[in-house]
């Protein structure tokens, strides 16, 4: 991976000004962003793990992407597998569409993380695997939580069974939730960048944060390569038509459930009027 230089020419991000066209929260910019800047992607693991930057040697990306080159369905979910230190895999995803599936979605990609040993290798080689979802939705509305932490555990004494199957959530609607660890590691500024809609936000923001600082300098380029600004307007496609699709189900599950309320209600007073026929039937008997 390559870390993306800045030219003699090229604007620093000071100078900077106005609307972001295609933030971090647009996925393939994210992905864009994170293949192109090692010390951007390094930066934002070590938040997310709770890392010191100097105990991360490397971070390499096991699937890259030709940027620029039009999305294959085998790419179109954009999550980045990543191989830190070569002995911990992560899967990155950044989510802004809820599809109603990131349990068992995020399960399913942190098996097939987990499953890497090779043919000869000892069970205790597999290395640990984390599956990090940043997500612009809450997945568990009851239980809304800005950054989550789920392991294998019994459920009787809460004894952890492995550390080395781990699932991390971000949620990016719950920035107002972010504890004092959270913030101790910038994780709330992190989410508060991929937010950012104007430069001006986005340099506040990442104000004495090297990492975030060059986040802004490389989105700033990729923003001017026009390659990459047709993928980005392309999921922004996708997006738009997802949430009609999204509205029009919503729409029709509350029409549903408007009818199954009524036809509830009308059942409910013809049995209530049944109770009431029977009654008078009985009493007419006895009489």
């Amino acid at each position: 991976m390559n870390h993306l230089k800045n030219s003699d020419s090229m604007l620093k991000l000071a100078s900077f000004t106005g609307t972001i066209d295609y933030p971090l929260m647009n996925d393939y910019m994210f992905r864009s962003v994170m293949q192109s800047n090692e010390n951007v992607l390094k930066g934002l693991l070590c938040s997310l793990l709770r890392l010191d930057p100097n105990n991360v040697q490397t971070v390499q990306i096991l699937n890259p992407i030709e940027l620029g080159k039009k999305i294959s369905d085998k790419e179109f979910i954009l999550d980045i597998k990543v191989l830190m230190n070569d002995n911990t895999a992560i899967n990155l995803e950044m989510q802004i569409n809820n599809q109603y599936n990131w349990p068992e979605r995020s399960l399913v990609y942190l098996s097939r993380l987990f499953d890497g040993l090779n043919a000869g290798e000892s069970y205790r080689a597999v290395k640990p695997a984390f599956q990090i979802g940043i997500l612009n939705f809450t997945p568990f509305p009851g239980h809304p939580e800005f950054f989550s932490t789920y392991k294998m555990m019994n459920i009787k004494n809460y004894y952890k069974y492995s550390d080395k199957f781990t699932i991390h959530v971000l949620d990016l609607t719950q920035i107002h939730l972010a504890d004092r660890e959270d913030k101790n590691y910038d994780l709330d500024k992190w989410a508060k960048l991929f937010r950012a809609l104007t430069w001006e936000d986005f340099k506040m923001i990442s104000e004495g944060n090297k990492s975030m600082q060059e986040a802004g300098e490389t989105l700033f380029t990729l923003n001017e390569d026009d390659r990459i600004r047709d993928l980005c307007e392309a999921r922004e496609d996708y997006r738009r038509t997802w949430e009609g699709v999204k509205q029009e189900m919503d729409e029709l599950r509350s029409s549903n459930e408007e009818k199954i309320a009524v036809i509830e209600k009308k059942d409910n007073l013809i049995a209530s009027l049944e109770a009431q026929v029977a009654e008078l039937q009985m009493r007419l008997q006895s009489d």
